[in-house]
C-alpha cells in the first residue's frame, strides 16, 4: 500500500554514552551495553512530550509510533508519549543505531520486552536481534528496507523513534554531517513513493545542555 507518508522523526534523549562521547571518553563509551537514558535525557524526553503536545492538533496527531528495540529508544517513546500512547506502538529492529560497538548492542528479546509489556514486539523473532560490527552497506540497505516498510503500512502519519547515525543516513543527510539530529530532536519529513524525503513543517529541538 505505497503511499506519500508523514512520519516524525525522533532521536532518544540523552544517555550516559552520549555525555561519554562528548568528553572524549569514547572506549567508556562503546564499553557500555544498550544504555539507558540518563537523568538529562529523562528531562529531555519529557520535556519534548510537552512540546509535542503543545502543537496543532493535525500535527501531533500520529496514527501509529515505531520505536528502536534499543532501551534507550524505548524509553524515550514512552517519556515523549506517556504511560498510555494515543496510538499503537510497534517495535523493530529496522531503525536500530548502527552496530558498531557494545553501546548500540542490545538486550535479548525475553529481557527488554518484558521491561515494555505495553508495546508489541512481534516484529522482533530473534532473541539476539542487533547487528554486530555492521557496515555502511548494510545500514543503508536497512534504511531502505525501513522506507519500504514505512511506505507499506496502512497509517499516514508514523512517528519514528530511533537514533542520530540511523536518522542522518536514513534523510540523506549524512552527506554533510555525521549526526545531523540531536538528541530529542523531532523532526517531520514527507517519504513520497519514490522513496524520496524532504523537509516537513515540524521541527522540535530540546537544548537542555550544549551536546550536538
Amino acid at each position: 500500500m505505497s503511499q506519500v507518508k508523514e512520519v516524525l522523526l525522533i532521536r532518544h534523549g540523552q544517555g550516559d554514552h552520549n555525555r561519554l562521547f562528548a568528553e572524549g571518553r569514547n572506549a567508556e563509551a562503546f564499553a557500555l551495553r544498550d544504555p539507558a537514558i540518563n537523568d538529562i535525557g529523562i528531562e529531555q524526553a519529557t520535556t519534548l512530550g510537552e512540546k509535542f503536545r503543545d502543537l496543532k492538533e493535525e500535527e501531533r496527531k500520529v496514527d501509529l509510533i515505531i520505536t528502536s528495540c534499543m532501551k534507550r529508544a524505548l524509553m524515550t517513546t514512552e517519556k515523549v508519549f506517556g504511560p498510555v500512547p494515543p496510538c499503537p506502538v510497534i517495535v523493530s529492529t529496522l531503525p536500530i543505531e548502527n552496530g558498531d560497538g557494545n553501546c548500540n548492542y542490545g538486550t535479548p528479546l525475553s529481557e527488554i520486552s518484558g521491561q515494555f509489556p505495553g508495546y508489541d514486539f512481534s516484529l522482533v523473532t530473534e532473541e539476539e536481534w542487533w547487528t554486530t560490527e555492521e557496515s555502511h552497506e548494510h545500514l543503508l540497505e536497512r534504511c531502505q528496507e525501513f522506507r519500504n516498510f514505512l511506505l507499506a503500512r496502512p497509517e499516514k502519519r508514523i512517528a519514528v523513534v530511533s537514533h542520530g547515525r540511523f536518522l542522518t543516513v536514513f534523510t540523506g543527510e549524512d552527506k554533510e554531517q555525521f549526526n545531523s539530529f540531536w538528541n530529542c530532536d523531532a523532526r517531520e519529513f514527507v517519504l513520497s513513493e519514490d522513496g524520496t524525503m524532504k523537509q516537513g513543517k515540524v521541527f522540535l529541538r530540546v537544548e537542555t545542555w550544549p551536546w550536538k
